[in-house]
């Protein structure tokens, strides 16, 4: 019995001095930690109490808005900048400018024909003429597009045209643009008198062209009347024509 008192009593002093060597005294009272949003908000306070410079006497106090950073024109002493990019390459000199070329003057529109002589072309049995079929033929004979948008024959250094030709259709006019569409069913061969040429040389060339085309292109050739063209209507058109000339030779 004593034996077992005595171990309960040694058990006792061991337990209360285990529990003065971790508690210590009970009076003292533990730190407790600052929590962690009070913390971070003493960091920054710390950050910007080292951040902030008091300005001294002869220097202003940096913006708030300054960029502390160096610019990317700033060099040190001594160091070679790049060129911006925009910046002005050294100008050619300009090139004198020609003088403008004098307009030419306009010329004053060509009296009206004091006789014309006309000829028919028409296409056999409502046959249609291409644009391609006449185009073709008209340049072989020597016509070219021009005034009025029609064909003439020129002779050099005259502006008046030996003789031109215009389309059977209204407006009678060619279009430079449409030839792959364009269609007809005849054209007319006229010419006006006094002209660069003779009226009995401007008819012989009229009339050679005409036969020629209404060969190649299959047309009938008509008369002014719109007659089939005959002998006897082209001696009745030298006869005129002779007449012509006759009326405007200076009398003696």
């Amino acid at each position: 019995m004593e034996t077992t008192l005595r171990w309960i009593f040694v058990i006792a002093g061991l337990a209360l001095l285990a529990g003065l060597f971790l508690f210590g005294n009970p009076n003292k009272k533990r730190k407790s930690k600052p929590p962690r949003s009070r913390r971070g908000s003493n960091r920054r306070r710390s950050a910007k109490a080292v951040e902030r410079q008091e300005p001294t006497l002869g220097e202003e106090p940096p913006s708030r808005f300054e960029d502390p950073a160096p610019r990317f024109d700033e060099t040190e002493p001594g160091e070679q900048s790049e060129l911006e990019i925009d910046t002005p390459k050294e100008k050619k000199p300009a090139r004198p400018e020609k003088p403008a070329a004098p307009a030419e003057p306009e010329l004053p529109p060509l009296p009206p024909p004091e006789k014309v002589v006309v000829l028919y072309l028409q296409a056999r049995d409502n046959r249609r003429v291409t644009g391609a079929e006449l185009l073709s033929a008209t340049l072989k004979s020597g016509m070219e597009l021009g005034e009025m948008d029609i064909f003439h024959r020129l002779q050099k250094g005259d502006r008046r045209p030996v003789f031109s030709m215009a389309d059977l259709t209204r407006p009678g006019t060619f279009n430079k643009d449409a030839w792959n569409t364009f269609e007809t069913h005849g054209v007319t061969l006229f010419m006006g008198l006094p002209g660069p040429l003779g009226a009995l040389d401007a008819w012989d060339a009229m009339l050679a062209t005409g036969r020629r085309m209404a060969e190649v292109l299959h047309l009938d050739l008509l008369s002014q009347e719109r007659e089939p063209f005959t002998r006897q209507h082209e001696g009745e058109v030298r006869e005129d024509l002779r007449a012509f000339e006759r009326s405007r030779q200076p009398e003696q």
